[in-house]
């Protein structure tokens, strides 16, 4: 996987790596770490919603096979006292890792997010109302209650929603001149210059016609000569 877009795109959106695919797309999340001004297409922001999913997974089904492993070699009920008792150090580190993988990329997902957002035309002061909501739901309104979970599934729908738009048209030419002169210059480039070119000159024909006989051949009587001390004369 690479880059699907040129230098002119790339420039216009504020980021190289601008419609990256596959792994590419996991270069360009820390690359744009703190880039909130630019633009990132659905194929950059859905891949790396892609790697977090499968890396999400992958930390839960080794927790729980952790779990399992500790329950499997007990003797006896295990309580949950007994099952932290026994996992012991290796769950607080992978808490810590845990936590400081989060610290790691919040700031680049947030960046990335409202880089979406501005590629689709939506404002970025969008996401922040988003999270406002968020952070009233969980502390303004009792735990589990209606609107509480209608609040969470809002954003949700919206994020979702928002995140799959399609991208604006970009700028045809962001480093170019004024839109007058752009205009001027393309109108200049299709005029023809052929037009005011001077005429070529013909060639002479292959068998040119006979001039006049009167003008080309002398007179056989010798009356009529262009010699000026013996002008033309009749009679």
């Amino acid at each position: 996987m690479a880059i699907k877009s040129n230098a002119q795109a790339q420039s216009a959106t504020g980021n190289r790596y601008y419609r990256a695919t596959g792994w590419t797309t996991i270069k360009a999340f820390f690359s744009n770490y703190i880039n909130f001004t630019g633009r990132s297409s659905r194929s950059e922001y859905w891949w790396m919603f892609l790697f977090a999913m499968i890396l999400g997974l992958a930390a839960l089904f080794g927790f729980l096979g952790a779990v399992i492993g500790v329950v499997a070699g007990a003797s006896g009920a295990v309580t949950p006292q007994k099952l932290l008792g026994k996992m012991g150090i290796g769950l607080v580190i992978f808490l810590l890792l845990l936590l400081l993988f989060f610290l790691i990329v919040i700031i680049p997902a947030i960046a990335l997010t409202i880089r979406r957002y501005r590629d689709t035309g939506v404002p970025w002061w969008i996401y922040l109302i988003q999270v406002l909501i968020n952070i009233a739901s969980q502390y303004a309104f009792p735990a589990d209650s209606t609107i509480q979970r209608v609040l969470l599934w809002a954003v949700q729908l919206t994020t979702l929603v928002l995140t799959l738009l399609p991208s604006v048209p970009l700028p045809e030419n962001p480093d170019g001149p004024e839109p007058s002169t752009a205009a001027q210059a393309n109108l200049d480039a299709r005029i023809d210059s052929t037009v005011f070119a001077a005429p070529a000159k013909a060639q002479p024909a292959d068998n040119p016609a006979p001039a006049d006989p009167d003008q080309t051949q002398p007179d056989r009587d010798g009356s009529r000569h262009d010699d000026p001390n013996h002008p033309y004369t009749e009679g």
